[in-house]
């Protein structure tokens, strides 16, 4: 049986991939030839791509990019090489779409998404269509709240000044305080002193976060809720390991 269809192509074994061309039949050498020769159009991102790894939003690819190449050499290496991307699927419902694309670019995909309903009903949907498994997949868990997203993970000392000095807002808010996640309980924070609260604010906030964990990897985490970053990075490893491992 010969096919076109990239779905068909083993990443995991690339020599396992036989190019029938010119009446010759040879065992593939690397996933650029079959990209060629199926015709397969990455984007830049996924141009040189092994793995990559799909966040919700802008602000959590700037952060991942510095907290996993700090966490590890390797992926440190792969990101610098381009083995390994992160992109930004710009929300949840993104997802199944996202991970259709990378599929086709004959990529491996992995996804780091908020432990909130949004973020699980497009986990769901991505998994009932085949796009992923739970092997495939790290939620922003932290214990004692039911949601979470990554700011979350955030160790307060890593943002309350600037939070202080550039939007007014003091952490020791007791609005700041308890188990919702943590753009809910800033939004109630800003609106107990007297702040405004708005997407636009929000994103703002978030970016200026982002900034300050990308800037202080080695301190930015809890230390008490890191656990899925780190279980996110040793999962990164695994599957480049499997992916070298594919090409011998």
């Amino acid at each position: 049986m010969t096919t076109h269809c990239p779905l068909f192509v083993d990443r995991t074994a690339i020599k396992s991939n036989i190019i029938v061309h010119r009446n010759k039949a040879t065992p593939a050498k690397n996933v650029v030839e079959i990209r060629t020769i199926l015709g397969v159009r990455a984007s830049d991102n996924l141009q040189h791509a092994e793995l990559m790894l799909l966040v919700e939003g802008e602000e959590d690819r700037a952060a991942l990019k510095a907290l996993v190449a700090h966490g590890s050499k390797v992926l440190a290496a792969a990101l610098a090489q381009g083995s390994l991307g992160i992109e930004s699927i710009q929300g949840g419902s993104n997802l199944s779409y996202k991970l259709s694309q990378v599929r086709e670019a004959l990529c491996s995909a992995h996804c780091f998404l908020d432990h909130d309903a949004a973020g699980l009903k497009a986990s769901n949907k991505a998994e009932q269509d085949g796009l992923l498994t739970m092997a495939d997949v790290h939620f922003s868990t932290c214990n004692g709240l039911k949601e979470a997203e990554i700011e979350d993970l955030y160790d307060e000392g890593l943002y309350s000044a600037m939070l202080l000095n550039k939007y007014g807002v003091s952490t020791q808010s007791p609005k700041f305080k308890g188990a919702g996640k943590w753009s809910g309980r800033l939004r109630e924070a800003f609106k107990h002193q007297g702040k405004p609260w708005s997407d636009p604010i929000e994103a703002r906030v978030k970016a200026d976060v982002a900034e300050l964990a990308s800037a202080n990897a080695s301190t930015a985490l809890n230390a008490h809720r890191k656990g899925c970053v780190e279980a996110l990075v040793a999962a990164l490893e695994m599957k480049l390991a499997a992916i070298s491992e594919g090409k011998k």
